[in-house]
């Protein structure tokens, strides 16, 4: 010790660090030093060659997070609140290396002037207006806008909430700003605007014979893999992938209780049912002790008895108790512990008064004790709530908080609102505070019942568990190849689930909530198409995964679009044959009635046709067809026309002309506010632009 000591005195800090790395040498793995390092990636995305930082997405995160958990009284997110906070953060991560490169490169900002104006000024933003607005007048209090936001740091809630609002009203203004720019930048010729007027108002006539593709028989067409190759090569652009993506096949195993689970939980029952029987009084506190239900003990009408119950049931009096119920995987019994009057909905008021580091409960009785008395009075109470109430939810309406049924709010205060009458104030506390009820009216009054109830669930146990475990582990242990795995569905009578096109952030597929696990083996580097899992194991079913396909962003390999392509060249190759056949028709000069006779079709018409027509009557959306009757002269017989669903030979009998006209201003607007509503695309065409590396998957 006294060696080490003198070290440390003579040769400092430096010699300490050289000792410790001589024997963190000596002893670490060399695998282990090469990881440790090597340098730890914390990027979460790269855009534009910029990193994007893990905790700058962070940031965002929080601050969508700490808002919903202010505004929503939450303690806590649940999944889905999660994963849409996520979404969140990201879209403001790409519109800070997206959009404000753009605004900061044209100067484009948002004042203090200019934010002032949309929190209580003349134009008052709609997150603000959302929230502050009267809905019984429909008025604005403007103070009481500008109070909220000068007094916000007296509390931290507040606080959270008024820098959020700011935030993000100043981000979606200056975008409005950048889109309203761009908007205006759009400007139609007044050449573009008489073509736009003729294009729908020149109508023509029309005979046609139509030749549907299916005429000809799939098999008496041959499709090589050139001529597969040939159509992918020369229209590439189709077959970009814009995102990756993973198609997945699966077998799930449901874990289904036995006959001796449900054996026991029967018995468990019925020994509850004993003892709830025996007892002379306490239902209620039995049953909220030993029922897995979780059912609120509440006054119901007779609509809401509980499914399995005999609606006579409701008229029994106190004490009558149910037989013991099998209701889909659940025993239950139920009895009648009270039985009032009451009525079906209460219209309310309050004023809530919360304790803090500074005000006590007892502070906050006895403010409440004094505001009931002035009420009491005769001071109108919303005056009252709007001046002191702490529940911002309903201080802006004078506390009121509309029609609500019985067993909507917390205990007591449903109790006060339910068993009391029109006119009445009563103080009540919450976990929320202390609450000032005026119950303001009331709907008529009907019988309900109060009911204890116990039930449990028929689970399975851990032995049933095991037999699903073994049965989906032999599964995929014997059957590791696609072959095997397709082969032993067939051979099995198992269900074959399919989920495609799964995102690399995806949480869920059809019928599994969570399955994190399973996109993360998915896209897992090793991970090719063909491979089966092992068992993934869920609360109440076991599943058995198979790579049906991967792909990557950018252009998809010829094999994984030949299913795409080869109706596509099949009705190009019955379009050749057609088309040669018709020709060889117009060529020996049959007019459209002699070819339309030859081919045992009816020679129609139809009338009121113009370049810009959306589709044909009876025959669809037809472009090709739409272009040549626009162009082609009367009574000629055009050339075999391809389309989408056959082809056509036509013959314009009749053209109608646009009524000559000079001024296309109204043409002009038409346009340029159509080109003007597509600017909410400028921000998706930007991102499809941009170079994007998204490493989110690395964290969740």
């Amino acid at each position: 010790m006294a060696v080490l000591q003198k070290i440390r005195n003579r040769a400092g800090v430096l010699v300490i660090i050289f000792v410790g790395v001589a024997l963190f040498l000596f002893i670490i793995d060399p695998s282990t030093f090469q990881q440790l390092f090597s340098k730890n990636e914390t990027n979460i995305a790269i855009i534009n060659g910029d990193k994007v930082e893990y905790s700058e997405f962070q940031e965002f995160y929080d601050q969508h997070r700490e808002f919903i958990l202010v505004a929503q009284g939450k303690s806590s997110l649940d999944t889905e609140d999660d994963n849409s906070i996520r979404d969140q953060a990201w879209n403001d991560i790409l519109q800070k290396y997206l959009l404000e490169p753009a605004y900061q490169e044209i100067g484009l900002s948002v004042s203090d002037e200019e934010l002032e104006d949309l929190l209580y000024g003349s134009n008052i933003h709609n997150i603000i207006l959302q929230n502050f607005t009267d809905k019984q007048t429909g008025q604005v209090d403007t103070a009481s806008i500008r109070t909220f936001f000068d007094r916000s740091g007296e509390d931290p809630g507040y606080q959270i909430i008024a820098n959020y609002w700011k935030s993000v009203i100043k981000r979606d203004h200056i975008r409005t700003k950048y889109n309203t720019m761009i908007a205006k930048g759009f400007y139609t010729p007044t050449v573009f605007a008489k073509m736009d007027y003729q294009d729908k108002n020149n109508m023509s006539d029309f005979e046609y014979v139509f030749r549907a593709y299916k005429e000809i028989p799939d098999e008496n067409i041959k499709i090589s893999d050139a001529d597969l190759k040939a159509y992918y090569e020369e229209h590439l652009y189709m077959f970009v992938e814009n995102n990756k993506s993973r198609d997945i096949e699966y077998v799930v195993f449901d874990v289904i209780p036995s006959a001796e689970d449900t054996a026991t939980i029967k018995a468990d029952v019925e020994d509850l049912y004993s003892e709830f029987n025996a007892l002379e009084n306490g239902h209620a506190d039995y049953a909220s002790r030993y029922s897995e239900l979780g059912m609120q003990q509440r006054f119901i009408p007779q609509t809401e008895l509980p499914d399995g119950l005999n609606p006579e049931f409701f008229d029994g009096e106190i004490g009558t108790t149910s037989d013991i119920i099998l209701l889909d995987n659940i025993y239950y019994f139920t009895r009648i512990i009270e039985v009032a009057q009451r009525p079906d909905s209460v219209n309310a008021s309050h004023i809530l008064i919360t304790p803090n580091d500074t005000i006590t409960l007892e502070q906050c009785y006895e403010k409440a004790d004094s505001l009931k008395a002035i009420a009491e009075a005769g001071e109108e109470f919303a005056i009252l709530a709007f001046m002191n109430s702490e529940d911002s939810g309903s201080q802006q309406q004078g506390g009121n908080l509309g029609w609500f049924t019985d067993g909507m709010m917390v205990p007591a205060f449903n109790e006060a609102c339910f068993t009391g009458k029109t006119g009445d104030i009563s103080i009540v506390e919450s976990q929320f505070g202390v609450h000032i009820v005026k119950i303001d009216d009331q709907s008529e009054y009907s019988k309900k019942v109060k009911l204890a109830t116990v039930g449990k669930e028929i689970r399975f146990s851990d032995r049933t568990s095991n037999y699903y475990f073994s049965k989906s582990s032999n599964f995929s242990a014997n059957n590791n190849t696609s072959k095997k795995f397709d082969a032993a569905i067939i051979e099995d009578q198992l269900t074959k689930r399919v989920a495609d096109k799964l995102n690399e952030l995806d949480n869920k597929i059809p019928g599994i909530e969570n399955a994190r696990d399973i996109i993360r083996w998915v896209y897992n580097k090793k991970t090719k198409v063909g491979d089966v899992s092992t068992v993934f194991h869920f609360t109440d079913k076991f599943i058995v995964v198979k790579v049906s396909a991967i792909r990557e962003k950018g252009v998809a390999p010829l094999e994984n679009v030949k299913d795409i392509i080869q109706p596509i060249v099949l009705k190009d190759k019955k379009a050749e044959t057609l088309i040669a056949e018709l020709n060889k028709d117009i060529s020996s000069k049959m007019d459209i009635g002699a070819i339309s006779a030859k081919y045992g079709k009816t020679l129609d018409t139809i009338t009121n046709v113009s370049f810009s027509s959306f589709s044909l009557p009876g025959l669809g959306i037809e472009p090709n067809v739409n272009g040549v009757i626009s162009t082609i002269e009367p009574n000629k017989i055009s050339q075999p026309i391809k389309g989408n669903n056959g082809v056509f030979v036509v013959k314009v009998i009749n053209k109608t002309v646009a009524p000559e006209k000079t001024d296309f201003t109204q043409e002009k607007l038409s346009i340029m506010r159509n080109q003007a509503s597509q600017v909410y695309r400028l921000f998706e065409a930007m991102e499809k632009q941009a170079k994007i590396e998204d490493n989110r998957a690395r964290y969740f």
